[in-house]
């Protein structure tokens, strides 16, 4: 019997780093093409703020420092944090209907400033009964000890645990501690798997 509900937070609640290269590229002069390949070149030192080895505006004036955009820190700032205002349709009227019938947990890989900027302006997000960041941890979802970190602070049993994330190597890495998985497509895919293959009560 499933007690404990786990959600990702990004591209499952809200949306969150991923989606900003189409915002830059209709404000600013970059193409999200070129945005995404520059990123790419700088996601170690993400990852490492994600860990809590890094601010965000080092990050950034890295990620900027050898281009030749025409965008200042305090507007690629105020971009991610538009982006991180758009909510994914759905998934918290779910969470709304599961409260009270489930210890819901929200698990999310985010740089301090940003979960900072997101507990700040969703107050929705208090309906969790934990939250848990990796800028806290020191430890992505994707990294050794995670989960099991999780399981020990809450006192909860895997097989009574479900965790829900949109990346495959997050749900493995779950699995792995004896934790079911759904792989998060949208609102609607999700609920149906919650309800039929693990017989959550959603109405």
């Amino acid at each position: 019997m499933i007690k404990n509900i786990i959600f990702d937070l990004s591209e499952v609640i809200i949306f969150g780093y991923y989606g900003t290269e189409d915002l830059v590229e209709k404000k600013y002069k970059i193409t999200a093409k070129e945005f995404l390949a520059q990123r790419e070149i700088y996601n170690d030192l993400f990852l490492e703020a994600m860990r809590g080895n890094g601010t965000e505006e080092a990050y950034f004036a890295e990620l900027v420092k050898e281009t030749n955009w025409e965008i200042t820190l305090e507007e690629l700032k105020s971009t991610i944090r538009e982006n991180l205002n758009r909510q994914i349709e759905g998934t918290m009227e779910i969470i709304q209907k599961l409260k009270g019938k489930y210890q819901l947990i929200l698990l999310s890989d985010h740089i301090k400033e940003w979960a900072d900027y997101i507990v700040e302006t969703n107050q929705n997000l208090q309906i969790f009964d934990s939250i848990f960041f990796s800028y806290e941890l020191g430890k992505l979802k994707s990294d050794a000890g995670t989960f099991q970190f999780v399981l020990e602070k809450l006192k909860i049993n895997p097989s009574e645990t479900v965790f829900i994330d949109d990346y495959e190597k997050n749900i493995e890495m779950a699995k792995a501690q004896g934790i079911h998985g759904i792989l998060f497509q949208n609102a609607n895919q999700l609920q149906e798997e919650l309800k039929k293959k693990y017989r959550i009560e959603i109405n």
